[in-house]
């Protein structure tokens, strides 16, 4: 739905409004992330990155919050 070549300053409402979703999306999975490696503690065995979809879910969360800055 957003498409960052046709409209590259986000002037558009439809924009705003997609970015909006974009960046509340992005900080709830942060927070489920930051959440379970509390709860479940960060590295070893039985801990968060002991579980490979945990781990991509991590990956995941970090590439977005780097390319989420380095758009600014």
């Amino acid at each position: 739905m957003y498409q960052p070549c046709v409209d590259d300053q986000c002037l558009s409402n439809r924009c705003k409004i997609l970015q909006m979703f974009d960046d509340f999306i992005f900080v709830f999975f942060a927070l489920e992330m930051s959440v379970k490696m509390i709860a479940m503690g960060v590295y070893g065995r039985g801990t968060y990155l002991a579980d490979s979809w945990n781990r991509l879910d991590f990956f995941i969360v970090v590439a977005g919050g780097i390319f989420e800055r380095s758009e600014f």
